[in-house]
């Protein structure tokens, strides 16, 4: 097994993995943005989420692991930087529906129900009833942070088995599952209800297992990549990335065929232009931002959305009669309020606890 490069911070893909949150933001804030729906393509913003974040584990975690980082360590260091914000986004949706029952008693919930949200929520149970939109309905984007967890703990169970050829083959097996669930479906936009979440396995393992295979191809094919070090291509990957969610294929055949070349041509295409790209030193502060916001705006866009949407409900006002302005405000207050929380919650919590973490293995 090769190891990964020598570890430094890819600017560039934090910029992609930023305009990918906002993308999928604005896509849920279609109704108060436009007649249709915003950047229609955006659901595919989950396959590279899934892509970067194999990409970027392994860049990080493969060396560690090689030396002796046990499995629970892994463990407490990905719920570490993944629980935190999802946490808040959990309690968010739950906060709505208790001021849900209070404002519009019509559309009244058992507090049991709600109680078994929360619990379920906070333990990452999915719900797979048909009862519920979603597997977890007080935050509905969690489904993916679901998938994710499943797939890191089965790359560190797994690791040492984890040559290229076999990388290749859990890839190649999770792509001919993929078209077959597409080809069914109509679209890759499932695995977020209990009547897809079986689909969403091939989903998260093809990405983010082609993410490692590319990590740890990077040696090999990074001096053929030498003319990416001169130029606007990280731009042009950003800008790529924004046609590829604007633009929506007629459903069908046409659907499938677009949302496989995304994710198995362009987004690779993508994540390995960022990879060896250099960062333009008067945008790296802004690409570090757009990073550490991305995930705050994924884990906390919809239940604000449902609690900005349900206020507007609760007191006779319209948001569809103020769109765009209402949406565009909307969006500008997500992305303020996952900055605030980035620096006085997500970030300090997390320093927190990887003190005590470090502090329970040095009495062990």
């Amino acid at each position: 097994m090769q190891p990964a490069a020598q570890r430094h911070v890819y600017l560039n893909l934090d910029a992609i993995r930023g305009v990918a949150a906002i993308s999928v933001m604005l896509y849920h804030f279609s109704p108060f943005l436009a007649d249709g729906k915003v950047l229609p393509s955006s659901y595919l913003a989950v396959d590279l989420f899934f892509l970067l974040s194999g990409f970027v584990i392994a860049h990080a975690y493969d060396r560690k692991i090689e030396t002796g980082m046990g499995f629970g360590t892994f463990v407490a260091i990905r719920l570490i930087r993944l629980y935190p914000l999802y946490l808040a986004g959990t309690l968010l949706g739950f906060f709505y529906l208790l001021v849900k029952n209070r404002l519009m008693p019509a559309e009244y919930m058992p507090l049991s129900e709600i109680g078994m949200q929360l619990t379920t929520g906070m333990l990452f149970i999915p719900l797979v009833s048909d009862a519920y939109h979603t597997i977890f309905p007080l935050n509905p984007a969690s489904w993916s942070l679901f998938f994710e967890l499943i797939v890191n703990i089965a790359y560190v169970a797994v690791f040492v088995l984890l040559s290229r050829r076999v990388l290749t083959g859990i890839v190649g097996a999770s792509l001919v599952l993929l078209v077959v669930a597409s080809v069914f479906a109509g679209t890759l936009d499932f695995g977020m209800t209990g009547k897809t979440i079986v689909s969403g396995l091939p989903r998260v393992t093809f990405s983010f297992f082609l993410g490692v295979l590319l990590c740890r191809s990077m040696a090999r094919w990074q001096g053929s990549f030498g003319f990416l070090r001169r130029g606007f291509w990280v731009e042009g990957a950003i800008l790529l990335t924004l046609a590829v969610f604007a633009i929506a294929p007629a459903a069908g055949g046409a659907r499938v065929a677009y949302d496989l070349c995304a994710i198995v041509i362009v987004f690779p295409i993508m994540v390995m232009t960022g990879a060896v790209a250099p960062t333009a030193p008067r945008l790296s502060g802004f690409y570090g931002w757009l990073g550490r916001i991305s995930y705050p705006i994924y884990i906390i866009h919809t239940p604000l959305l449902m609690i900005i949407a349900g206020a507007g409900k609760a007191f006779s006002i319209d948001p569809f009669a103020y769109h765009p302005l209402f949406g565009i405000v909307m969006a500008a207050i997500v992305v303020v309020i996952a900055d605030i929380a980035t620096r006085v919650y997500d970030e300090p919590v997390r320093r927190f606890l990887q003190r005590q973490m470090q502090r329970a293995r040095a009495v062990a």
